[in-house]
This record gives C-alpha cells, structure tokens and sequence, in this order.
C-alpha cells in the first residue's frame, strides 16, 4: 500500500493505493516455469486452456463437458469444489473407470453433485433453479379456464400451482396461440424456445407441487417492535398483527386466493355488474377511443399533485401481499 499526500486549497489528501493480487485457481495447475520462454502465455491463460480442452475444427472444446447446452432437461452447473479444474473428459481403460467409480471419494462426488444439480451456485444453497411447466400441461391449464370454465382456485388445487402462476400461463398461452396464428414465430425462435426447453427440469405436480397455503413475508415485519404489556394480557399472533398493522394470515390467504382474471368470484362480478358509461366520439385525427365509467372518487388513480417518482432511478420498491415487486410513490 502506498500513500501520497497531496495539498489543495490548504487541505490534506492522502491517495491510498492497495495492491491488488491476482485470483489464481485454488486447485492445482501446470505452471510454465522457466523452461518455455518463447510462449507468450501467462499462467492464468495456461489455467483456461486447461480448463476449456482443446478445440476441433470448427472452434468447438468439445472435450469440455460444459460447452455444449444440455437437452435432457437437467441443468449441467459447474461445481468447481468437487472437480477441481477437472472439466475435460478424459477416456480411460474400463478397468481403471471400474476402479475409480467404486472408490468412496467418487461416490460422496457423486451424491453432492445429485443433491447440487439444481443449485446454480456452489455456496448459496438457498439459490434453487424453478420448475418449468410442460407443454401438455400448459394446455390442460389453458382447456380448463378457458374451454371448461373452472376457475383458478380449481385449477390451482388441482395441478399444485400458485394462482399467480396460473393466470401467468394462460395469459402467455393465448398470446402463443395469437402469435402462431399472425405467424409472427420465426425459425430462430422457435429454436431458441425449444433449446432452452430442454435446459431446464420440468414440474410434475406429484413431486413438485407448491405449497398453495404459503404467504410472502410482510416487509413490516423485518423490523424489530418493542411493546409494553401486562403480565397476564394475551399477546398472540392476532395482536401482533394489529401492533404492525397487517391483517390476519386467513384474510391474507383467502384475497390470494380471489385474485386473478379467472377466479371464481371475478367471474361472477363480471357477469352480474353493468357499469355506466359512454364512448366518446371519435374526432378527425385521433386514434384512441375514450371510454367513461363512473368511478368513487378516492378508489382510482392517484389525487391531484401526488407526486409520482415515476422517471426516478431511485425510486422505492414494494412487494404486494403475494410477492409480487412493485414500486412505491
């Protein structure tokens, strides 16, 4: 660390410079050394080299079990603590393959690397790649609502799936189904959408249902409260839900429950409520159609002179009862 004192204006500067040191792999790698002065090569290119494997004709490391995009639905995540640089296939005799697979140290590999195939990073075990819905399934969600008429809560319950995610699979299914009739999918995108089908694992409600009855943690209760009460006064989880102004977990769980396009009691308020209004004509020039309804003041858009943080960089972010980020004023 060097330090070098500067004057400005009868202020004192000290500019700090610190060294920095280079992020060598942790495992062991072949170093030149003094033996191949001609290779204009650094030890960490070496390193990549070895890493990567060689290369065909085409550019491709095909040795490297990493460059090719899996397509068996399993995620191939690099673990660098159990390979250890080891990346390149390497063809051995059988009896030698025999001898190494039978060894304990290949079989706890083999274990962790089961328990780590959906976890992208080796040391956030909490990071887990997310299911994706099959095709065949997306279709019986999209003949359920939308051809049979059962609502989202029925097909929640049925299939294991949170209503958000429902109502978000219907939504994108009807644009696909749009798209295809436009004929606005291309052949480039047809290719990427089925490659990376194929990267990720697929949901099947048997094994990897989701918990239906699970709310998001309130942003209120990240902070710590201090109350004064009696000794004999109950404090349960209602009270403490009225000290930080939420609601009740079951009044929480029965609104997520009724949200969404094609729940239930939506339905049946579409098909009862008739709303006053009019269209506003059309004038020469124009080309939006303006439509009035009658609205309580107050339950609608936002009061004169809010001010709106829209075109902010910092604005502040929310999240909704179920999860879902949105931005604050």
């Amino acid at each position: 660390m060097n330090k070098s004192p500067k004057v400005l204006s009868g202020i004192n500067l000290t500019q700090v410079r610190y060294r920095r040191t280079i992020a060598y792999p942790s495992y062991r790698t072949n170093v030149f050394g003094r033996k191949q002065p001609k290779l204009h090569k650094s030890n960490l290119k070496l390193a990549m080299d070895q890493f990567l494997g060689p290369k065909n004709y085409k550019g491709e490391y095909y040795l490297n079990k990493y460059y090719y995009v899996p397509q068996n639905h399993q995620p191939n995540y690099v673990k660098p603590d159990l390979e250890r640089g080891q990346s390149v296939k390497v063809t051995a005799d059988s009896n030698d393959d025999k001898e190494a697979k039978d060894s304990s140290n290949f079989q706890y590999k083999l274990k962790v690397s089961r328990q780590r195939s959906l976890q992208p990073f080796p040391f956030n075990p909490f990071c887990k790649t997310n299911f994706q819905i099959p095709k065949d399934l997306k279709q019986k969600i999209a003949r359920d609502i939308l051809e049979v008429g059962l609502s989202t809560q029925e097909v929640a319950s049925k299939y294991k799936l949170k209503i958000p995610r429902i109502e978000a699979i219907v939504k994108l299914y009807s644009i696909e189904q749009e798209w295809k009739q436009n004929n606005k999918i291309d052949k480039d995108l047809a290719k990427m959408s089925e490659t990376m089908y194929k990267m990720f694992p697929l949901f099947e409600p048997h094994l990897n249902g989701e918990n239906l009855t699970e709310i998001p943690i309130p942003t209120k209760t990240k902070n710590s409260r201090f109350l004064t009460i009696a000794e004999s006064e109950p404090f349960g989880p209602v009270e403490a839900a009225k000290v930080f102004g939420l609601e009740p977990a079951a009044e929480t769980l029965a609104k997520l429950s009724e949200q969404g396009e094609h729940a239930a009691h939506h339905m049946q308020a579409k098909s009862t409520s008739k709303k006053n209004g009019f269209l506003a004509p059309v004038l020469q020039g124009e080309k939006s159609l303006f439509k009035f309804v009658e609205a309580k003041a107050g339950t609608v858009g936002y009061r004169y002179g809010t001010c709106l943080r829209d075109n902010k960089k910092d604005r502040k972010i929310g999240y909704d009862a179920s999860g879902k980020m949105m931005y604050l004023l």
